[in-house]
């Protein structure tokens, strides 16, 4: 019956647009699309069954606790309060509306943040750029503190990652570095610092190419990580952007890799919209469906499949986990999230006992 019944509206649609089609040739094609639209059906709710719900379920399978729990961590010494408002209301109370978007790399005057929130929320990224005029930048804040709806909390990725492992280590101030843990600004950066894979990007243009991040993770931890010849102490590497996660170690060093890429990637999807499990109804699957996993030599063609939804590969000694991120649709903190994806993929890492 349903068959039937979908095959009258496919042919009613066509008889009727063929008929607009007789009376008025030069109808817009706009016209069209919108009286497509408008007979198309609503797509059913996300729920159990749908990608997100399989992702989070298989998520939930993968995460487990380490054989060897944490029982010190050392973080950096940094603090600060974070203002959370919106961006829209600050340049209103400032005086501005938001006109055409640019990058600074340093912030001179109104106009320049202005002009640098434009450009970076059309892209969907965030960004951090240093203000140079003291005055106005305390001017800024003061106004952005006192708007109604501000939120104030505890800021500084020392503060936030040792407020999240607080319950559960001691903290000890400790110079060596065995991990990081980054976004795509900061690996874009560190390339372009160094002159590594992909330098020449200024930046990236929309979600970041998957094989291009692998290739720069893998040359960070090849020409600057751990070996025999090096005293570098680092072999772990946690990248985290909008849509997916990969964590990448050096092979011989950490264990628990999907647990802990799962976990950081569970985290972005449960704090940014407020809940304690991953809510279906409430985050989209974003990531790219499938993905090259080098630029720089030939790589494999991996397609994610929500059922397992942590891919693994292996290059040179060094180990990939890659992970979409169910990325929540209506945001309610964000603030101190990519701190919050460091620490609780940390949490459920591994070192090895030799290591």
């Amino acid at each position: 019956m349903a068959l039937w019944r979908g095959s009258a509206y496919a042919g009613f649609l066509a008889l009727a647009v063929g008929c607009v089609l007789l009376l008025d040739p030069q109808l817009p094609s706009l016209a069209l699309r919108s009286l497509w639209s408008s007979l198309q059906l609503a797509p059913a709710p996300p729920g159990p069954g749908s990608p997100e719900g399989r992702l989070a379920a298989a998520w939930d399978a993968l995460i487990v606790l380490p054989a060897r729990r944490w029982r010190r961590v050392a973080v950096g010494v940094n603090a600060c309060v974070d203002v959370v408002l919106s961006g829209v209301k600050l340049l209103q109370a400032l005086g501005r509306s938001p006109g055409n978007g640019k990058d600074h790399t340093i912030l001179h005057s109104t106009n320049d943040l202005e002009e640098a929130f434009v450009h970076f929320m059309g892209k969907g990224a965030a960004a951090e750029r240093f203000f140079s005029d003291k005055e106005a930048f305390h001017d800024i804040a003061q106004i952005a503190s006192e708007l109604p709806g501000a939120q104030h909390y505890v800021g500084g990725n020392a503060a936030l990652i040792g407020q999240k492992f607080a319950t559960n280590s001691d903290l000890k101030v400790f110079p060596a570095v065995t991990s990081l843990g980054l976004n795509e600004q900061e690996l874009l950066f560190l390339s372009q610092a160094a002159s590594g894979p992909h330098s020449s990007l200024s930046s990236w243009n929309g979600v970041p190419d998957v094989g291009m991040v692998s290739d720069i993770l893998f040359w960070i931890l090849k020409e600057h990580g751990r070996s025999k010849g090096r005293a570098s102490d680092l072999t772990r590497i946690h990248f985290h952007t909008l849509v997916y996660h990969i964590l990448a170690t050096v092979d011989g060093h950490w264990a628990n890799q999907l647990a802990a890429v799962a976990a950081g990637a569970r985290v972005a999807g449960t704090q940014a919209c407020a809940t304690e499990a991953i809510d279906a109804n409430r985050v989209s699957l974003r990531a790219p469906h499938e993905f090259m996993t080098s630029h720089s030599e030939v790589g494999s063609r991996i397609v994610i499949n929500p059922n397992e939804p942590v891919a693994e590969w292996r290059r040179e000694g060094i180990s990939f986990h890659f992970t979409p991120v169910l990325v929540c649709k209506d945001p309610i903190r964000t603030v101190g999230l990519g701190d919050a994806i460091s620490a609780e993929g940390l949490f459920y890492s591994e070192v090895r006992p030799h290591s």
